[in-house]
């Protein structure tokens, strides 16, 4: 912001962005959430994570969320408007959230496997559990 109040730190949009992309949680959404081929339909598991890493950003509304969207456009692509994200969140019925925590646990499974791989686990520690 201009007023220099509620200032984020911005530079780690970048890697969260890429990890939900590299860990496969943005692919896996996408299997769970509904889809179309109509002209100007938005990819619903895209507008997901990109209104995560908005929040991540400071956003507080779908409004900021926008606007956080069009300032990173490069990270974000076409940014989903609030109206869009508004449609995406309404959407979420009780049988979809539990898709999406089933693709979520799926999905940190994953990544603590990897964890594990590496010498020393994450960070330099060898990780006890997931949490």
């Amino acid at each position: 912001m201009a007023d220099g109040k509620r200032l984020v730190g911005h530079a780690g949009a970048v890697l969260l962005r890429r990890c939900a992309d590299r860990t496969g949680l943005t692919d896996t959404l996408a299997k769970v959430l509904p889809s179309s081929t109509v002209a100007g339909w938005r990819d619903r598991a895209a507008v997901l994570v990109q209104l995560a890493v908005a929040i991540v950003l400071g956003a507080a509304n779908l409004s900021e969320a926008e606007q956080l969207q069009l300032h990173h456009r490069p990270l974000f692509g076409f940014a989903a408007s609030d109206s869009t994200a508004r449609r995406t969140l309404a959407a979420l019925d009780e049988v979809t959230l539990a898709k999406i925590a089933k693709v979520r646990a799926r999905v940190r499974r994953h990544v603590w496997s990897l964890l594990h791989l590496r010498p020393g686990g994450a960070c330099g520690r060898s990780p006890s559990h997931p949490p």
